[in-house]
């Protein structure tokens, strides 16, 4: 008897899934993991994911230098920013992670964008998100923005961002998104400058309008492919579309990273192989509505969700696309900064 028992303990502890009982912590932004991904996650390891959110990139790096690390596993994080902490040392090298061998699916492209410190999770445009009830016409152009309509007087959105915050002035001069020429970054500024009395917040949309008692004052904003899906969630309605200035546009890829701290790297390494398989990885791109960087993922979405150019631009689009730069030189980046917060300084005193 003592004998069977054991034997029915041993082969229930065996069947147990790989986490039962862990709590993975994932470092994301809000709304940008899908539930079905999740639940299926969580079945089939026993184990439960906590997630911290962050709004921008700022404080998401403020969280990973400040807060208890140790209580970090994973962490979505931009290809510009991610070498930077993997030198530092926040991030595992790639060349540790261990039974992830559905990350042979990425396309190569963007696994080289991510570096050697973090593996894609999705890709797409920066572009303009709009309220269709509000807009008479639909935007066709950054100076849309730069140079609004009397009617948008307090009515746009912008972010908090060294590069994004600046890029549609650059971008309408045809410039280098990520140039450090400081006569030109002054223009750019004195651009934005004068734009500030039609700008209601420098919150990501998303949030502002999940959390402000003024998000219905909010009609025009700076935002990201996909972002008009959680925006009409949020407001009840099909009220928000998406569109790529005909100027050009910025292409980003999201990445994941394990903290070189994370209490539960094995945890993290079967997350990552987890949302790597290609019908995992389909499905949660196309419940996103934002482009997936798996190569083998792309046969598996509908024909309708593959040929939508705001999710997956055609090469007139791409071809006429910037990347960011992941080696900015730190005198750039320092400059970007001060203009960025003078002008979030300059609104909030106004």
């Amino acid at each position: 008897m003592l004998l069977r028992r054991l034997t029915l303990f041993l082969t229930g502890f065996m069947m147990c899934p790989i986490g039962y009982g862990q709590t993975l912590t994932i470092l994301n932004w809000d709304a940008y993991l899908s539930e079905e991904a999740i639940a299926q996650w969580e079945v089939s390891t026993g184990a439960s994911i906590r997630q911290i959110y962050f709004d921008n990139d700022e404080t998401r790096n403020s969280l990973l230098t400040s807060y208890d690390q140790r209580s970090i596993d994973l962490v979505i994080i931009d290809q510009v920013t991610a070498p930077v902490f993997g030198r530092r040392g926040i991030l595992l090298p790639l060349a540790k992670y261990q039974d992830t061998p559905n990350l042979r699916h990425i396309d190569p492209m963007w696994q080289a964008q991510c570096g050697e410190y973090s593996t894609p999770y999705l890709w797409g445009t920066m572009g303009l998100v709009y309220r269709t009830d509000k807009l008479a016409k639909a935007p066709a152009s950054w100076r849309d923005l730069l140079t609004p309509s009397i009617t948008l007087s307090g009515h746009i959105g912008l972010l908090e961002d060294y590069i994004d915050t600046l890029a549609p002035s650059l971008l309408v001069r045809g410039a280098d998104i990520n140039s450090s020429d400081e006569a030109l970054l002054a223009e750019v500024f004195a651009e934005m400058r004068s734009l500030l009395p039609s700008v209601l917040t420098f919150d990501y949309p998303i949030t502002f309008v999940g959390e402000n008692p003024e998000a219905d004052n909010l009609h025009l904003a700076l935002a990201y492919s996909g972002d008009q899906l959680e925006l009409n969630e949020l407001s009840g309605g099909d009220l928000w579309q998406y569109v790529i200035p005909s100027e050009g546009t910025v292409l980003w890829v999201d990445c994941l990273a394990v903290l070189s701290t994370s209490p539960n790297q094995a945890l993290a390494f079967n997350f990552l192989n987890f949302m790597n398989s290609p019908d995992v990885a389909a499905a949660n791109s196309e419940a996103l509505f934002v482009a997936t960087t798996n190569a083998a993922a792309l046969p598996l979405q509908s024909k309708h969700f593959r040929n939508n150019p705001l999710i997956y631009p055609d090469e007139e689009t791409l071809s006429n696309s910037q990347n960011y730069d992941y080696e900015m030189d730190n005198s750039n980046v320092r400059l970007r900064n001060r203009i960025t917060s003078s002008l979030v300084n300059i609104h909030e005193s106004e």
